[in-house]
């Protein structure tokens, strides 16, 4: 057995009892550090009162002889902590048994990802709507921004991040997602088709790093390569803008292409075309699988 459910799952309405059961309940050995950032994220979305009720899970370790917290960390510590009445909110009770502490981990880990009822857009979105600033931005590139930043910020690790984890992102450049938006929400450019051609996450990740080296040749780099407009075929924005155009991401659905490449040629080939650029030099968008990363220049 890795793990069974002991009871069935009871729904209830919090109590500072409960709240506290499970914020002091011990942990799983790979838990994530509480995040103090996050829980301020969350104290806004319960008294806005748009939190979903959510599902606190525990589980019982044959070989320990002891309770684990598999599910609510932030929650719940962060309704413990409440200073004022505690607001009516209905919790999920889930409890489990497992053989060993390995067992706990692998039931720690299905909490620990997309099978969560809440889906990744919907997180990011949450975020956001915490930010006054970014009350105005579509929820596509706010979801798009956290995806760019997540690839420049860690790779394909990202994908062992939780949502909540990407969307502190959010958090840190506000101001990156609003460059994003001023460069693709021209409702005129978008109906051309134009500016779809940095909407994708390798790309936004490529904009992202340029946009943290120096923000003013950023804008002036990634409108060249929206609108192609440096004059010769030759120079690096134009042949960027041509790459993207008849390239597709290899994952997932799109327009037909010529080609198809992953996220890594995508974020290389935006790379070299910035530092030709910023030579002022010409490249060929060369690309090796096994090279190493370029630098911003």
């Amino acid at each position: 057995m890795t793990w069974a459910l002991k009871n069935k799952p009871v729904t209830q309405q919090v109590s500072k009892l409960l709240a506290k059961e499970f914020s002091e309940m011990d942990k799983v050995q790979h838990e994530r550090p509480l995040s103090e950032r996050r829980l301020m994220v969350y104290e806004r979305l319960f008294r806005e009162g748009s939190f979903r009720p959510v599902t606190w899970a525990k589980a019982f370790c044959r070989e320990t002889k002891g309770w684990y917290r598999v599910n609510g960390q932030h929650t719940s510590n962060l309704l413990f902590s409440w200073k004022d009445k505690l607001p009516e909110f209905f919790v999920t009770v889930e409890e489990y048994e497992c053989d060993t502490l390995e067992d706990v981990a692998k039931l720690y880990a299905t909490f620990d990802s997309k099978m969560q009822s809440r889906s990744s857009n919907d997180i990011y979105n949450s975020f956001a709507s915490t930010i006054p600033e970014l009350a105005a931005i579509p929820s596509r590139t706010i979801n798009k921004s956290v995806s760019g930043m997540a690839y420049y910020t860690w790779g394909t690790d990202q994908h062992s991040k939780q949502p909540a984890e990407r969307a502190e992102l959010l958090l840190d450049y506000p101001e990156f997602v609003l460059w994003l938006n001023s460069l693709t929400s021209n409702i005129e450019r978008e109906e051309r088709g134009t500016s779809a051609i940095l909407y994708r996450a390798p790309v936004i990740a490529a904009m992202f790093g340029t946009w943290q080296k120096t923000k003013g040749d950023a804008t002036k780099f990634w409108t060249a390569v929206r609108d192609e407009t440096d004059p010769s075929p030759g120079m690096p924005t134009r042949k960027l803008a041509k790459f993207l155009a008849r390239t597709g991401v290899n994952m997932g659905s799109g327009a037909r292409h010529l080609r198809k490449a992953d996220n890594r040629e995508f974020f290389v080939k935006c790379l070299h075309a910035w530092n030709a650029w910023r030579g002022d030099e010409t490249t060929n968008l060369n690309y090796y699988p096994d090279a190493k990363l370029p630098a911003i220049k």
